[in-house]
């Protein structure tokens, strides 16, 4: 199955080799220059689990002189954007020469049955606690898991003066690749890459897919979930014994 899969492909060290194939077919842009001619590829980091794997990859994109943009989920029960580390590590991958967006999670607000109007005041919302945080303009994002009401209405190019990841403009001119749920769902990147038909390409990677080793998807997030629980255990050990109480086990 994992022949099928091609679990094989997200690795550190096949990430070189994307990388590779990136450079020698595409010139990498940001959002802002999505109306650029040229043959041109916009790659995209949705950070919905680790923040950790995100700067691992930012690290080794920026070796190449490859520059992305990471997504950051407010309401990713899996980091916490206002921790001391992970705000350190965002500003780590932006000192890499990388941007960052929102992934707004529309079905948080939509499940607490707000409009659309109150919806969009809440995006904006979003976009100045990270425009605060990291004191830097936010000119983009992507909806996090999107529904097919969001993909069939919210298709403008600009929302709440950022654009549209999703835009129809996007969906029109720019074909899609995506490791969505750990695998590659539609077309294996490597050889979309490496055929390089395409004038104009949107590539969506999750960092928590691209692990040291080769694994299965599920097996990915657990070394997210048991990472985070260790430095987590980590944190209140070092806190007793820096307040030199009695670690009570």
């Amino acid at each position: 199955m994992g022949e099928d899969y091609y679990f094989e492909d997200f690795t550190e060290s096949n990430y070189q080799n994307i990388l590779d194939l990136i450079k020698k077919n595409y010139n990498t842009i940001f959002f802002s220059d999505y109306k650029k001619p040229g043959k041109n590829l916009l790659l995209r980091h949705d950070v919905d689990m680790s923040i950790h794997r995100a700067y691992r990859l930012a690290q080794i994109e920026s070796e190449n002189d490859v520059y992305s943009t990471f997504f950051l989920l407010i309401h990713s029960p899996y980091y916490n954007i206002f921790e001391e580390e992970i705000y350190c590590l965002i500003n780590g991958i932006i000192d890499l020469g990388h941007e960052i967006g929102l992934h707004f999670d529309f079905g948080f607000y939509r499940r607490r049955g707000l409009d659309q109007d109150t919806i969009l005041e809440y995006m904006v919302f979003e976009k100045d606690i990270l425009e605060k945080m990291f004191k830097r303009s936010i000119n983009a994002f992507s909806f996090h898991d999107p529904t097919n009401e969001v993909l069939e209405h919210y298709i403008a190019d600009n929302y709440c003066d950022m654009i549209n990841a999703y835009s129809r403009y996007l969906r029109d001119n720019y074909s899609y690749c995506s490791d969505s749920n750990g695998y590659w769902r539609y077309h294996r990147l490597e050889n979309v890459l490496m055929e390089a038909k395409s004038e104009k390409l949107q590539v969506l990677l999750h960092p928590e897919w691209w692990a040291p080793e080769v694994m299965s998807p599920r097996k990915r997030v657990s070394r997210c979930i048991d990472g985070r629980c260790k430095r987590n255990h980590g944190h209140y050990d070092s806190q007793i014994a820096r307040d030199g109480r009695l670690n009570v086990r």
